[in-house]
């Protein structure tokens, strides 16, 4: 299992073997370099033992309050401050950490395993249970290594990706009997119980006690987080595309920087053939703002089709976008560069309301039900003429929140085989508030935080998420929704937080773009081949999901100009993955291909090493 996660943690592995626990780890050495820093890692009194996947960014501060309460320390990495921490609070000690964390504490005192993940589910944690022994691991892969655990699709969780393009939005997998522990999640294993306990919820997103928030405070918020972000004993960077998010990370990082007397970070970009969907023209107005260096790379269609399926196997599940190829590449250019810890935009529509569709009907619904009808006119008006979204669109959304919960899910697509049942995703309230803590707990950031954990780990490097901070996401939900959205335009208070470090270029920006290639393109050239191969397989023809008569006249429609590119790809990725995961009598990874990859093998070799003599150690 951890020789398969080797990719996650290159620097170091060990193992605890003390019945009847097996703790496993792989180590990215990112604080404390050194080998004081080695996991599994043990309390000074030998009673807590720990395998921790994340960072604590304000592990100094903890630090601190523990030595005055008796703690001592011989490394500066933040795993021993955790256990520390565990040792005075115990399970309250989770509400002082301000950091990204899945974790295994073995208590062996108490005799029991106890599992926790972050606020926001940055960093993964999966479980299983199968005959009486409970199996955990950061990916998928490793629980499914074991032969004793059944690979089998999950139908409902396999169906809303297909009809919804949608994952991780339920504890629940593509794969049957693969949980998640929930975002915000704790649950305690003790041996002897035949299955796994309900996870309790430790954390769950509220708005900050604050009589007023303002762009000030915001922007104070934004500071705090960077600059707990930058702390690294190993080279940082930053992602770079032209919206707000990234481009706020990035401005904030350089002048973080630039008071410590350091040069801004080294950026990264994905750019495409597309001029309508290229951002160089407003990321290269922050380069010129904040003096940063940039790495930038263009992917294709013929480095998908190379890539895909070692993609795929990084990433266990279908992913909706071809878009998730671009990133991966930027991720392996920046690894290549010599980066591991990378600072990145994820998280800020999230936190700070910035998707259109999915607020602007709770916009409207707070709006009316306040007797503010002239001001949601206006707005819609005013979305209108800054987005480009007619006011019968609008109109319609705002309809639509009104209807009964089963009457607001779309039907399934016509290329779903008859009677294919879509359970779907919980509908948001009505609320603004409700549609934003909406997307921060069930749809879109949870699958997001599963691509870019994948896509950055998958080539040993670390990301970062300035906006996940829950300081600032508890001042985003209490911003009022005319804070948000505003004259057209979404985050108005992160763009008013930002005015004098951004461009106006990038601030006056009213259109999102989300991180974006060419995949349409791609599917009327040279990907289109294959997903009609793919399309004409009688392995797809097998399934219980499609019809493929139906999924050919798509593609055939979309090479004739119609766009449905979403779609196209959703068939065409399932199919793979059930390739790779399902129809195997063994799961093995594919060989790695494609430009940048990291070259892990003489580390591999020495952990291998090191394992062997532990097992060793255990087993006299």
């Amino acid at each position: 299992m951890t020789d398969l996660l080797a990719h996650r943690g290159p620097d170091d592995a060990g193992l605890l073997v003390d019945p009847p626990v097996v703790l496993g780890h792989r180590r990215l050495s990112i604080l404390d370099i050194s080998p004081a820093g080695h996991q599994p890692m043990a309390s000074h009194d030998g009673d807590l033992w720990i395998t921790f996947n994340g960072e604590i960014y304000n592990y100094k501060e903890l630090a601190e309050e523990l030595r005055d309460l008796g703690h001592e320390f011989s490394t500066t990495c933040d795993t021993e401050v955790l256990l520390a921490a565990y040792t005075q609070w115990g399970r309250s000690s989770l509400d002082r950490l301000n950091g990204m964390f899945a974790f295994a504490l073995w208590d062996r005192a108490r005799q029991e395993l106890v599992c926790a993940r972050d606020r926001f589910g940055v960093k993964p944690f999966y479980y299983t249970v199968v005959d009486g022994r409970f199996r955990f691991a950061s990916e998928i892969k490793a629980l499914i290594i074991d032969s004793d655990v059944p690979r089998i699709p999950n139908d409902d969780r396999v169906l809303d990706f297909l009809a919804g393009g949608i994952t991780d939005h339920t504890e629940e997998t593509l794969f049957q009997g693969v949980l998640q522990l929930p975002a915000g999640g704790v649950l305690t294993m003790r041996p002897g119980e035949g299955t796994a306990p309900r996870p309790e919820r430790w954390y769950s997103p509220k708005p900050a006690d604050l009589r007023r928030p303002s762009a000030e405070e915001l922007r104070d918020r934004l500071f705090d987080s960077v600059a707990l972000r930058l702390r690294s004993d190993v080279p940082v960077g930053t992602t770079l595309s032209g919206g707000l998010d990234s481009t706020a990370v990035t401005a904030i990082a350089t002048a973080l920087r630039g008071r410590d007397g350091l040069p801004p970070a080294l950026t990264f970009s994905s750019r495409t053939d597309d001029p309508e969907l290229d951002e160089r023209k407003y990321y290269q107005h922050v380069l010129e703002m904040t003096g940063a260096p940039n790495r930038d790379l263009t992917p294709t269609s013929d480095g998908l089709l190379d890539d895909l399926d070692h993609l795929l196997w990084h990433m266990d599940e279908p992913f909706h976008s071809a878009a998730v190829y671009g990133h991966w590449q930027m991720s392996s250019l920046a690894r290549s560069e010599g980066v591991t810890v990378l600072l990145d935009g994820q998280g800020g529509d999230e936190a700070l309301a910035g998707y259109a569709y999915l607020l602007y009907p709770g916009l409207f619904f707070s709006l009316v039900l306040r007797g503010r009808i002239g001001l949601a006119l206006r707005e819609a008006r005013a979305r209108a003429r800054v987005q480009g979204v007619s006011l019968l669109r609008s109109f319609k959304e705002f309809v639509k929140v009104l209807l009964p919960n089963r009457l607001r899910k779309r039907r399934p697509p016509a290329w779903l085989a008859p009677g294919s049942r879509r359970p779907g995703a919980p509908v948001p309230g009505r609320s603004l508030l409700a549609h934003h803590t909406y997307g921060l707990t069930v749809q879109p950031l949870p699958m997001y935080n599963h691509q870019l954990d994948r896509n950055t780990m998958s080539v040993s490097l670390e990301a970062r998420n300035p906006f996940l901070d829950y300081n600032v996401v508890a001042c985003g939900l209490a911003l009022r929704p005319t804070d948000h959205l505003r004259e057209g335009f979404t985050k108005w208070t992160l763009r008013e937080a930002l005015r004098g470090l951004l461009p106006d270029e990038v601030l006056g920006r009213g259109r999102k773009q989300g991180f974006s290639t060419d995949e349409a393109a791609w599917i009327r050239a040279d990907l289109g081949h294959e997903v009609e191969a793919t399309f004409r397989s009688p392995e797809l023809a097998a399934r219980q999901y499609f019809r493929p008569a139906e999924l050919l006249s798509l593609l055939e429609r979309h090479q004739h100009g119609e766009q449905h590119t979403a779609a196209l790809w959703r068939a065409f990725v399932v199919e793979r993955w059930f390739r790779l995961f399902i129809d195997p009598e063994a799961v093995t990874p594919p060989p790695p291909r494609g430009r940048f990859r990291v070259d892990t093998s003489r580390s591999a070799r020495s952990a291998i090493v090191r394992l062997d003599r532990e097992l060793t150690a255990e087993a006299h």
